[in-house]
């Protein structure tokens, strides 16, 4: 009787890894701003500042591709206008200004224009290219200020892709667009300028 409970438990524990080892990989890819890298400037505090992010993109999917037949289509956590939302917050905290939700001396507005992994397959070789593109715009009362953020990474490899190296080609663009905004300076200026 001992011998059967122990042989069945195996049976259970070798089942329980193969079926684990069946999984598929989800379609969701995770992504987390990076930490911003700004000097905090106290001539900033006192700067009550609102921030919003739109989603202008035509389909919350970050990246689709076709293996065997069948078309994978990956989208992201948390979504896509949450990261640039949580980023810019950030990048204005850290450089002393207050993040407020409503009225401020300031809004500033993050449009999403893309976030996208276009994948290309061959027969020996695929090629991602991931592509970011945000305007962010300054609205005061004085005036409004635009400024463009665009950043591009790609990867060729060999046989099909996959959401591995997808998000990575889709997170090295994000946060090259993120650094980009942290160590940029205009957006700061045009805050004081047009408040």
């Amino acid at each position: 009787m001992k011998l059967t409970k122990k042989a069945g438990l195996f049976a259970t524990l070798v089942a329980t890894a193969v079926l684990a080892g069946c999984q598929t990989q989800s379609n969701v890819l995770t992504f987390t701003p990076p930490a911003p890298n700004s000097s905090f400037n106290t001539n900033n505090q006192g700067t009550l500042v609102n921030v919003a992010t739109q989603d202008l993109r035509n389909s919350a999917e970050v990246s689709s591709y076709t293996s065997g037949g069948n078309v994978t289509r990956l989208t992201a956590s948390p979504e896509v206008s949450h990261l640039f939302q949580q980023a810019m917050q950030q990048n204005l905290n850290s450089k002393g200004f207050s993040v407020v939700n409503g009225a401020g001396n300031a809004n500033v507005v993050v449009n999403v224009k893309r976030f996208y992994a276009d994948v290309e397959s061959g027969n020996l070789l695929h090629k991602v290219t991931a592509n970011v593109n945000v305007d962010v715009v300054v609205q005061a009362s004085k005036g409004n200020f635009t400024k463009n953020f665009n950043t591009s990474r790609s990867y060729e490899g060999a046989f099909g892709a996959d959401n591995k190296k997808i998000h990575e080609m889709l997170t090295q663009a994000y946060t090259d667009a993120v650094q980009t905004i942290y160590n940029d300076n205009e957006i700061a200026n045009a805050i004081h300028q047009y408040k």
